[in-house]
C-alpha cells in the first residue's frame, strides 16, 4: 500500500510518515503542500492520502475537493485537532467525500500519542484496502440473532415511538443526504448514533442543523426528546433512551466499556428502546463498517413492531453495518441512500 502524507509541518509530516510506514508492505511518502500533492498524483499511484486540515496557500479542504475531482476512487482520510474549528471544518470534509479523519496525537506522552497515531493510520489503511481490493461488498461473518424474529411485517407499525437511525463510515456524507429531506412534522423524537470520538459529535449535530429544517443537536444527560428533533450521541458516551416518571423519554449517556469496539455503539441505544414499552419503532441502519446494530435490531424486534431500513450496496460508502442486518435477515427494506428519507416521511403518512 502506497500513502501520500501531506503537511506543511515537518514535525507532523515525519510523524505521520514514521507511523505510516511502520504498516507491514506499506510505503510512505511525504509532501509539504496541497499543490505537491496533486502533482505527485498526477505522476504516481496512491492507495491512500493522509491529508492535513490547514495548510499554507491551498487548505486541506480546497485539496480534497480536487482529488475528489480526478480521483474519485482514491480515500482521502483528514489529519485533524479537535478543537471547534478544526472539527467543524472536518465534518465538511467527511461530507466532501473523505471517508475518514484522524485526530492529531494529543497523549499524554508522545510514546502514547505514537501509539495512538499508528493504530489510527492502521484502521484508515484496512479501510483503503477494503475499497481497493473489493469489487463486491465485504462480508462481515453474521452473529447468531440475539432473540430469534418471529415473523417479518407487512407494513410498518401504526403508531411508532421513536425513529432510531445507527451509521458510521461515510455517515456524515449520508446524514447530509438524509436530513434536509426529512419532514418537519415527524411526530416522534429521533435518535441517532454515529460512530465519532468526542469532539466532534458537536460539529457534526450543527452542520446538520444549518442545512436541515429540523431541529438537530448533540445529546446531553437527561434531555427530553421532542417530536422532530434529532439528537445525536455525543463522541466517547453511549447514548440511552429510558422513560422517566412521567412517561416521557429521557437520554442517559454513560461511559460503560465499548460494544463492537464503539461508544456510542447502535446496539446500546437500540437496546435500551426495546425497553422503554414502545407501540412501535422504526430503525435505520445506514452504511458503517462492522455489524453494530444488528443485534439491537434483533432485540427492538422482539421487544415491539419494529420497522427496519437498511442503506443498500451500492449506495454505502462501506456496505458492513447494512449487510450485517440483511444477512440476519432483520431488515424490512433495503433501500438507496437518496429514497430513505422520502420513504420515512411516508411511513409517518407526511
Amino acid at each position: 500500500m502506497r500513502i501520500l502524507v501531506v503537511d506543511d509541518s515537518a514535525l507532523y509530516r515525519k510523524l505521520l510518515t514514521e507511523a505510516a510506514s511502520s504498516l507491514p508492505e506499506a510505503e510512505a511518502v511525504a509532501v509539504s503542500s496541497g499543490e505537491f500533492a496533486l502533482r505527485r498524483l498526477e505522476a504516481e499511484k496512491f492507495d491512500l492520502v493522509l491529508l492535513d486540515l490547514f495548510m499554507e496557500g491551498m487548505n486541506g479542504a480546497e485539496v480534497l475537493e480536487k482529488i475528489k475531482a480526478s480521483y474519485p476512487k482514491l480515500p482521502v482520510v483528514m489529519v485533524s485537532g479537535a478543537t471547534g474549528r478544526d472539527a467543524e471544518i472536518t465534518m465538511g470534509c467527511l461530507a466532501k467525500g473523505a471517508i475518514e479523519f484522524i485526530a492529531k496525537p494529543n497523549g499524554a506522552s508522545f510514546e502514547e500519542g505514537m501509539e495512538t497515531l499508528k493504530a489510527d493510520i492502521r484502521k484508515a489503511a484496512s479501510l483503503a484496502r477494503l475499497l481497493r481490493t473489493t469489487a463486491a461488498p465485504p462480508s462481515p461473518v453474521p452473529a447468531a440473532p440475539a432473540q430469534p424474529v418471529a415473523f417479518k411485517r407487512l407494513q410498518p407499525p401504526p403508531f411508532p415511538d421513536l425513529l432510531l437511525v445507527g451509521v458510521s463510515t461515510g455517515g456524515p456524507l449520508a446524514l447530509s443526504k438524509i436530513t434536509p429531506l426529512l419532514s418537519t412534522k415527524i411526530p416522534v423524537p429521533i435518535l441517532l448514533v454515529q460512530h465519532m470520538p468526542a469532539g466532534f459529535t458537536k460539529s457534526l449535530a450543527e452542520q446538520l442543523d444549518k442545512s436541515s429544517e429540523l431541529a438537530i443537536k448533540e445529546a446531553a444527560e437527561g434531555d427530553l426528546p421532542l417530536p422532530g428533533e434529532i439528537l445525536i450521541a455525543p463522541g466517547g458516551f453511549h447514548m440511552e433512551v429510558h422513560r422517566n416518571e412521567a412517561g416521557k423519554f429521557r437520554i442517559h449517556l454513560t461511559s460503560a466499556p465499548p460494544v463492537h469496539s464503539c461508544r456510542p455503539s447502535v446496539d446500546v441505544l437500540f437496546d435500551s428502546a426495546g425497553k422503554c414499552d414502545l407501540r412501535g419503532a422504526i430503525a435505520v441502519i445506514l452504511t458503517g463498517m462492522g455489524s453494530d446494530g444488528a443485534d439491537g435490531v434483533a432485540s427492538l424486534k422482539a421487544a415491539c413492531p419494529t420497522w427496519c431500513i437498511a442503506q443498500d450496496a451500492a449506495t454505502s460508502t462501506v456496505y458492513g453495518m447494512p449487510q450485517a442486518v440483511a444477512q440476519r435477515d432483520l431488515h424490512d427494506e433495503i433501500l438507496p441512500l437518496q429514497e430513505i428519507g422520502p420513504r420515512i416521511n411516508k411511513i409517518f403518512r407526511l
